[in-house]
This record gives C-alpha cells, sequence and structure tokens, in this order.
C-alpha cells in the first residue's frame, strides 16, 4: 500500500506550492439570450454551507450572463436518497456538488461529461496543482471539477490545555500521547471531556485510529478489504478502552468542540468556520500515528458534477458559475473562511494565505493523504452498512476480534455479489 499511496496521493507537495500560470485562452462564453435560472443541490449544512450561501448570492448579484441560481442544501443522507430516482425520472437539479468517490456510483450514464470545460476562457488548468485533477475524472475523462480538498485533523482546544497545566501550542505527537492527555483533560464532575469520540459518520475516527496504528480497513491498490488484521485489533481496543475511561460525552455533532467543554476532536477541516464564529481558541495539525509508525491520512476530493438529465444551455450555464468558484478570489474567500487547503497555485501563492498559521498547518497532510474507493463503486456502502455498525458494536462493548472478523467476512461476500 505504501508504494501505491505515494503514486496516488494528491501530490501537493511544498515544492508545488510556486509559480502563478498564464490565464487560459478558450472561446468566450456570452450567457443566454433569456435569463436562466439553475438548480443547484449539495450537502454543505454546516457552518461551511453558510460561506457557500455568500458566495452563490454574490453571483446571482454580480453576474452579467443572465444566469440565477437556486441552491438546495440539504443534509448528505437525504440528497444521495433523492438524487438517483431525480436523474431517473428527469427532475435532477441543473449541477451539483459531492465526492468524486461517488463517481463511479452515477457513472457516464447518469453524469454528464465536463470534457470540454476547460475549452472556455476562464478555465484556467494550469492554475490547479499538479496531480490535482487526477481524482476528478472517470476512466480518464472528466465528470467533475474541482470544488474543495479536504482531509481530517486533530483539532484541540488550547484554553482547555492551558488550564491543565499543558503547553497550549503543542500538540500530541503520537496517538499514545492523545489518549494520555485525553485523560488527563477528562473530569466529569466540570462535564468536562478530554476526546470526542464518534464512532460512525464523517470524521471516520475508526479509518483514522486504524491509520494510526499501522493500517487500514481498505488496501486501495488491491481493492480488497483488511479489517480484521492484527494492527486494526490493536487500534480498535484502543479506541474502545478510551471509551470505557470516559474521555468522551456520549452526544457529538460538528460543533462538540465550539462548547469550551471537550479537548480534542478528530474531523473534517469543515469545523473550522464553526470554531472561528464561536471564537474559540483552537490549534489544528495532523492526526499522530502512535510511536513508530508513519502518518496516514484519507483526502476528500469534492467536485462540481452535472447530471446527464440537464441540457446543454444549461450545462453551460453551470460552468459559468463554476468558473466563477475557481477564480483565485472566490477560492481565496473559501480557504480563509472555513480553513481549506488551496488546490489552486494562485491561492497557495497569495501572502495572506501564506501567513495564514491555520491554512498552512492543513497543508502538509496532503502530502501523502489519498483518496478512497477510486477502484469500486460501493465503497460508501462498506463504510456505512458494515465499518460503522462495526464500530458502534465496538463502542458499546463488542470483542473487538470477533466482531472485526466477522464483518472482514461480511464485506469480502458483499463485494463479491457486488463488483
Amino acid at each position: 500500500m505504501k508504494n501505491w499511496k505515494k503514486a496516488a496521493a494528491m501530490g501537493l507537495t511544498l515544492s508545488m506550492l510556486a509559480g502563478i500560470p498564464a490565464g487560459a485562452e478558450g472561446t468566450v462564453y456570452e450567457g443566454p439570450e433569456e435569463p436562466v435560472t439553475l438548480t443547484f443541490w449539495n450537502g454543505f449544512t454546516g457552518t461551511d454551507g453558510e460561506v457557500l450561501v455568500d458566495i452563490v448570492n454574490t453571483y446571482n448579484e454580480t453576474n452579467d450572463k443572465n444566469i440565477k441560481i437556486e441552491m438546495d442544501i440539504m443534509p448528505w443522507d437525504t440528497f444521495y436518497e433523492k438524487l438517483p430516482p431525480a436523474i431517473a425520472t428527469g427532475t435532477a437539479p441543473d449541477f451539483v456538488l459531492m465526492p468524486t468517490s461517488r463517481l463511479r456510483v452515477y457513472g457516464s450514464k447518469n453524469l454528464a461529461s465536463m470534457a470540454d470545460y476547460f475549452d472556455y476562457e476562464g478555465s484556467n488548468l494550469d492554475d490547479y496543482q499538479d496531480g490535482v485533477l487526477e481524482s476528478f475524472k472517470l476512466d480518464g475523462e472528466y465528470y467533475s471539477v474541482p470544488m474543495q480538498i479536504i482531509s481530517h485533523y486533530l483539532f484541540w482546544d488550547k484554553d482547555m490545555f492551558e488550564a491543565a497545566g499543558l503547553d497550549p501550542e503543542k500538540a500530541p505527537e503520537t496517538m499514545e500521547e492523545v489518549g494520555e492527555i485525553a485523560r488527563q483533560l477528562t473530569d466529569k464532575s466540570k462535564n468536562q471531556y478530554g476526546l470526542a469520540m464518534d464512532f460512525s459518520g464523517t470524521n471516520l475516527l475508526y479509518q483514522y485510529m486504524m491509520f494510526a496504528f499501522g493500517d487500514g480497513f481498505f488496501d486501495e491498490e488491491t481493492a480488497t478489504p483488511t479489517i480484521d488484521t492484527e494492527d486494526n485489533i490493536k487500534a480498535m481496543t484502543f479506541a474502545q478502552d478510551l471509551w470505557n475511561d470516559g474521555v468522551s460525552p456520549a452526544d457529538i455533532d460538528d460543533t462538540v468542540l465550539c462548547s469550551g467543554q471537550v479537548g480534542m476532536f478528530i474531523n473534517g477541516s469543515w469545523m473550522i468556520n464553526g470554531l472561528r464564529n464561536a471564537g474559540r481558541n483552537f490549534g489544528v495539525t495532523a492526526v499522530p500515528a502512535a510511536e513508530g509508525e508513519e502518518a496516514k491520512a484519507l483526502c476528500v476530493p469534492v467536485g462540481f458534477e452535472i447530471p446527464s438529465t440537464t441540457s446543454e444551455e444549461h450545462k453551460l450555464a453551470a460552468y459559468d458559475f463554476i468558473r466563477y468558484w475557481n477564480t483565485t478570489e472566490v477560492c481565496k474567500k473559501w480557504t480563509q473562511k472555513n480553513g481549506v487547503p488551496p488546490y489552486l497555485k494562485s491561492v497557495s501563492e497569495d501572502e495572506e494565505i501564506k501567513n495564514d498559521p491555520v491554512v498552512q498547518a492543513l497543508i502538509p497532510t496532503l502530502t501523502y493523504a489519498y483518496p478512497q474507493f477510486q477502484k469500486i463503486t460501493v465503497g460508501a456502502s462498506i463504510t456505512s452498512d458494515y465499518m460503522e455498525p462495526a464500530s458502534e458494536q465496538i463502542q458499546n462493548g463488542a470483542d473487538v476480534a470477533e466482531t472485526l472478523a466477522k464483518c472482514q467476512k461480511d464485506v469480502e461476500v458483499f463485494l463479491a455479489e457486488n463488483e
């Protein structure tokens, strides 16, 4: 897996953060003759969604192409439930946002090719970091255009660290140290907890525990599950012991670190806007590995996609907004507001971005992070139908080795029947 990971990592090395490309040339898009209203679905229900709403509203107010966007934000579960039947019945939105791990789920029958996106003036192919665009292709052809590339990180509350006599500027360097500090910070008499541990959902705690101890639940090179390995048993036993020691509150959502009652949280960079809005004094760093292990991480490329039911006129109109999004000004705003690592060279070279300590703390993880489920269509089901339930069973006291062994067998059968 190590060799594959090096080949498939997003390639955002520090040496790539240089150079401002020349402007791209291409066909000029004049816009529709009559006003056009585009429908736009996505699942940005968090505080990052507030920034997205602002950007869409600004586009609606300032574009000179007779284009108006009506955006519908819904929970991702609802989005994934609604989109397939909407495409089948011809009632799908004009364009959407979703992780590129879903491209194979929908395929070329349900999504329109976006191969001609870069043919239009303003679609600057040279402004993307090296390696970024590969994850937005399906069988070598663009079916998606970047909106963001995110990963998961360890966040910590600096004020809580300082109150406990810890250096507020020093993040835990190993997963074992995370556990030690979590126990140290926990004081139930004050309703205070050391580490928010959500065994399901988008923060992928089980994945990062497995990463920390040297493995992971899926081998991307061979496209096979690796759930019940000795390293993974060690990882989930470590997690179960922490949970049993009461270091985590029972009720957790993305805002839990905003309360001032939780010391650490492993989650996505989408939390940053909420932490800033709440006035929290926080730090962020890569999720540490266990002692002697190499750090691992996933990246989550999220892109714009166009359903196959969208008319050519509306597709070109959607391209105009996507080009607007992929300008230095708008991507810089998204990066600054949400702390999302920049994927445009022009944003990376901006002086304000280079001097933003939060953004700079996020960039190194993407030098080794890799996208998940690039070779299979049912990856989302592995996480939601198998890994999350197994992790919750472990959280509730199930035997770790037996639970992971059963999950391994179940996923092997599932893949044999569905791939």
